[in-house]
């Protein structure tokens, strides 16, 4: 069962504030990041442009967070390099929508948000 309009309207409301510092970041480096929802489930990527693409642009899935209705929790997955998802080890699950889209934005362990990252890299000088 997909989320009831409350649902998905304060889910939204959280996405927007919680992904307008990284979005912000995102477009200033040439590429967007956005979300889509899939029955119970958002699914985080970041939309790149390409000239080796039919559409001119690429998906790249970084997170997805999962309600399981059944249980009340929000389970945290994140997509491997063979394009399987994967229980998130810090965070497999959490009890509040908000608490799973931390780990998420802030992204402590690096796995989420490749490329958008919101971290200074830092190299050798």
């Amino acid at each position: 069962m997909a989320f009831t309009p409350l649902e998905r309207e304060e889910i939204e409301r959280l996405l927007l504030d919680r992904l307008a510092n990284r979005k912000q970041h995102a477009v200033k480096k040439g590429f967007d990041v956005g979300y889509k929802f899939n029955n119970q489930s958002i699914e985080f990527f970041e939309t790149h442009p390409s000239s080796d693409h039919e559409q001119g642009f690429f998906y790249l899935h970084t997170a997805k967070i999962s309600y399981v209705r059944t249980q009340d929790v929000w389970k945290i997955y994140w997509m491997r390099g063979s394009l399987k998802w994967q229980g998130y080890l810090r965070c497999p699950e959490t009890k509040k929508f908000n608490e799973a889209l931390f780990f998420v934005n802030e992204d402590l362990d690096e796995i989420f948000w490749c490329l958008s990252s919101i971290k200074e890299q830092t190299g050798p000088a």
